[in-house]
């Protein structure tokens, strides 16, 4: 029989050039180092990093050319590539020869015939373009608010493109306690650590936040294990002498339930993340997290698919309640409300719309819904005009202005006969870009009022930062007024602030004849209450009967 032998085959010079043709097209620059970060071999294009050619960084460490506040992270991220073999690029801070800094993706892994080295691929990326990224390039997590931003972002594109994406919360039950009890160079040492970790398993680096004290949110891939991040930060603590009062946890999230469509699925989590990071006292303990997480999940699942439902099918119906001229007992103008079948608090209504994101959808189907009935009735002579509720969020979309004027303008002038009404149940952060959507809204006709005034401190910024029409002052102050001097001198505070700015003033929740008298005296012309009016779904009532009763006096009250 023939001999036979076996032979290795090495790769000829055309295969391995192939090979690295194939790395540059995916990178600026190819590293090579060992497990500390000397740099062994360094190919590419002229970089940042070295004044002459890049072969010039052999010999150096790769942490010296890492901005300091990324250097921890990095050694995390060279940790990461030895323990699992290779890592997707993350977002890396470097440090150029000119001591300017600028991002990069740094990606790596190992291969089993070069023990000892570590393969890097370097992609000049971009300057930071929003405040996540600025927060990365700083080598800080995310805040609360940001995390909940680019959680919305990856969860989409995870489930557009399929990606094998999972979102983990962590508590550290007793960190600050423990914080506070080290020595200042150890407390460091421990937030750091934890910090650069967390990062360092985030998609794209960039995608970790520090949600409360002691609470984390991190969005990554499938195969970071729960166990692995708890044992990971307890190596951390332990490392420098810490001992935690408490305990950690983690609870991993389903990214990919299909009961919803993917962006209300993101939004459902969010919401989920947000009561995470602001439950108080026992809500979310060590005991509690995984049985209490998982119900208010589901429960989130639940109320959006209803909530979606809701908006689709117009599950709702709008009443109306008259602004009274206080003198001649003559409707000012309308204001419509929401009800919604089956839920007795339209405020919960529309506070969970905020909280998931839906409100602006709703808010411009009931400005439709409204112009439809006033278009249904604008034969009336006496049709009046018609205050419906926006929330400041949904004012503060980027896309709201050009919606609502797509939604308005095939009613013509009817539309005009609108009234936006500011409701800040959400704290408003930017009065200033505020004022400016609703003053783009003044200039297209419309005007604005201000909803309960007084009720918050946001409120009275409002005062001061928007221009608008009309303010209406809460009702508590009208009621407590009568026998409170408290709520006298604020109500009289009220009305002095909002006479020198020249608003015309409306009093809420007017329930007697004391109620309207105190208005009067104190200047304030319009009022709505249930002296006047109950809410009615009967539009025609207000465009029609009401009229005719306001000319006899107004002696006959709606109840009903």
């Amino acid at each position: 029989m023939p001999q036979t032998s076996t032979q290795v085959r090495r790769p000829s010079h055309r295969e391995r050039d192939r090979f690295v043709g194939f790395a540059f097209a995916a990178a600026d620059l190819l590293i090579e180092t060992d497990a500390r970060g000397t740099i062994l071999f360094s190919a590419g294009a002229r970089c940042r990093l070295t004044e002459g050619d890049v072969a010039g960084l052999v010999g150096s460490n790769l942490l010296d050319v890492v901005a300091p506040n990324d250097r921890k992270y990095v050694t995390v991220l060279f940790k990461r590539i030895q323990d699992k073999g290779r890592i997707k690029p993350a977002r890396v801070v470097f440090q150029g020869c000119d001591g300017n800094r600028f991002p990069a993706l740094l990606g790596g892994c190992r291969l089993d015939s070069c023990p000892g080295s570590l393969f890097l691929t370097v992609l000049l990326a971009s300057g930071p373009r929003n405040t996540n990224e600025a927060l990365a390039a700083a080598g800080q997590l995310l805040d609360g608010n940001a995390f909940s931003h680019i959680l919305e972002d990856r969860i989409l594109k995870a489930r557009e493109k399929g990606l094998d994406n999972a979102l983990t919360l962590l508590l550290i039950d007793g960190l600050q306690s423990m914080v506070d009890a080290l020595p200042e160079g150890a407390a460091s040492e421990v937030m750091q650590g934890i910090e650069a970790y967390l990062r360092a398993i985030s998609a794209n680096g960039d995608s970790a936040g520090q949600l409360a004290t002691d609470r984390y949110g991190i969005v990554h891939a499938s195969d970071i294990d729960g166990q692995e991040v708890q044992d990971h930060i307890t190596q951390i603590i332990q490392s420098v002498g810490g001992e935690l009062p408490g305990g950690i946890r983690t609870w991993s999230l389903d990214v990919s339930d299909e009961r919803l469509d993917p962006a209300d699925a993101a939004r459902a989590l969010v919401y989920t993340v947000q009561a995470f990071a602001s439950a108080q006292g026992g809500e979310f303990t060590i005991s509690s997290l995984e049985d209490g997480a998982k119900r208010m999940l589901s429960d989130a699942v639940d109320r959006i698919g209803r909530l979606r439902a809701t908006i689709e099918k117009r599950d709702f119906f709008v009443v109306y309640q008259p602004i009274v001229d206080i003198g001649t007992r003559t409707v000012h103008h309308l204001e419509a409300l929401t009800r919604v079948e089956g839920m007795p608090s339209p405020a919960d209504f529309i506070t969970f719309a905020e909280d998931v994101g839906l409100i602006y959808d709703f808010d411009l189907l009931l400005t439709q819904s409204v112009l439809d009935t006033m278009h249904a009735h604008r034969k009336e002579p006496t049709l009046p005009d018609v205050a419906i509720n926006l929330s400041a969020k949904t004012l503060m979309s980027p896309i709201f202005l050009r919606q609502f004027l797509a939604v308005t303008e095939p009613y013509g002038e009817l539309a005009r006969k609108l009234l936006v009404e500011v409701t800040e149940t959400v704290v408003v952060t930017d009065i200033a870009k505020l004022n400016e959507v609703l003053q783009k809204l003044r200039a297209a006709g419309f005007r604005i009022c201000l909803d309960d005034v007084g009720a918050g401190s946001t409120s009275f910024q409002s005062l001061y930062g928007i221009q608008a029409d009309f303010a209406k002052i809460d009702g508590h102050f009208v009621r407590g007024a009568v026998n409170n001097g408290r709520d006298m001198a604020m109500l009289r505070s009220i009305v002095d602030v909002c006479g020198q700015l020249g608003l015309g003033l409306i009093g809420e929740q007017v329930e007697g004849p004391e109620h309207a008298q105190l208005l009067t005296e104190l200047g304030v012309p319009l009022a709505q209450g249930y002296l006047y009016s109950r809410p009615s779904r009967d539009f025609a009532y207000f465009a029609k009967d009401w009229a005719k009763m306001a000319g006899t006096g107004g002696k006959v009250l709606r109840k009903g």
